[in-house]
This record gives structure tokens, sequence and C-alpha cells, in this order.
């Protein structure tokens, strides 16, 4: 009965069997999740935008994931593990729509948008953050601009 309830709990209370992000108070980062119907050109520009941008989203503590509804991941370990479908259900995401989703460290979305980014705008809404400011309050941006 006592290994019943322990892997009951567990279950119950594993982070993969809750949405992205944690249902804690404050994530360790903040993400975008860009949701399309298909790995087609968009992602693929996406993606390249996120190598562009990376010193200045890996100082923003801002990690990017990509999910389209056949199936393709951006690390491929978030098909491993989150429920895709369940993603898309939780953040409201219509079929055949590209859409991305700017989520704090709090939790809540900050910002959506279509399939294209306006990576300085992100980068605003981002510093517009209490969390943001006191991160930048403290120590030095690495990149150059």
């Amino acid at each position: 009965m006592r290994l019943f309830l322990l892997i009951a709990a567990i279950t119950l209370f594993s982070s993969t069997s809750w949405g992205f992000p944690s249902y804690s108070s404050q994530w360790a980062h903040r993400s975008v999740i860009y949701f399309a119907p298909t790995n087609d050109e968009h992602v693929k520009q996406f993606l390249l935008e996120t190598l562009i941008n990376k010193c200045q989203l890996q100082d923003r503590d801002l990690i990017a994931l990509v999910v389209t509804e056949d199936g393709f991941t951006q690390p491929k370990w978030v098909k491993y593990e989150f429920n895709l479908n369940e993603l898309f259900a939780v953040y409201n995401i219509e079929p055949g729509s590209h859409t991305a989703v700017l989520i704090g460290k709090d939790g809540h979305e900050k910002l959506r948008w279509g399939s294209a980014t306006d990576w300085e705008q992100v980068k605003r809404v981002i510093d517009r953050m209490p969390m943001r400011k006191r991160e930048m309050a403290t120590k030095a941006s690495p990149c150059s601009a």
C-alpha cells in the first residue's frame, strides 16, 4: 500500500505531468515556445534568428523551443518531456497557425505573435520585466549590442 501511495505521489507531482512551464511560482528561465503546423520555412527562420541572437537570448535567460503539430521539436528532448498536444491546448494555439509565446520567469505569458519574430520587441518586453531589471542592475551584459 505504501509503495502504491509513493508511486501515485511521484506521478502526481512529477514535473512532466504538468504543462510547460512548471507549476512552481518561479521558473529558472524565460521561454519562447514557437508553435507551427510543420517544420517549414518559418520554423527554419525562427531557429536561424535564435542563433543570430544567441548572446542576447542567453544574457536574458531565454530558451527557445519549437513544437509542431506533426511532432517535430527543437530541441529534440521536448517531445519526450512534454505532451505536445497538451502544450497546444494549454496555450490555446489555433490549428495550422504559427504562434510564438513568450513566458516569463513567473510562468505567465508576456507576449504572443505570429510567424515572424521581432527580436528587438521581444528583448524590450523582457528588459521591462522587474526580474530582468534586477538582473541588469547586478551584472553587466557580455554582449556587445
